[in-house]
């Protein structure tokens, strides 16, 4: 399973640098070729990592339909400076304990 997770995330940044550093998750689904409804946990999963560690953010957006109906548009932004500040605050974190331990 991990070695899923890892290569779909791998694939996930690719497509985000291909588009510029932004996709749309209707796009990123159809590249990907998983469902968001039929197979959420393999799409979602992913995603949920990359954002838990400030390398990915979600804008979602309302629009509605000519009937009024609400939809909601969902774009994923790679944001590696976001990514590299959180690797320092966690990399600084774990030296300050491991000098109070000695």
């Amino acid at each position: 399973k991990t070695g899923k997770l890892k290569a779909r995330t791998i694939q996930i940044i690719q497509l985000l640098k291909q588009n510029g550093g932004k996709i749309e998750a209707k796009q990123l689904e159809t590249a990907l070729g998983i469902s968001r409804t039929e197979d959420p946990s393999m799409f979602y999963k992913p995603l949920a990592a990359m954002r838990k560690w400030d390398l990915l953010q979600s804008h979602k957006t309302v629009i509605f339909d000519e009937t009024g109906k609400k939809h909601f548009k969902t774009e994923y932004e790679l944001t590696p400076e976001f990514f590299y500040k959180y690797i320092e605050k966690t990399l600084l974190e774990v030296v300050k304990k491991e000098i109070e331990m000695i």
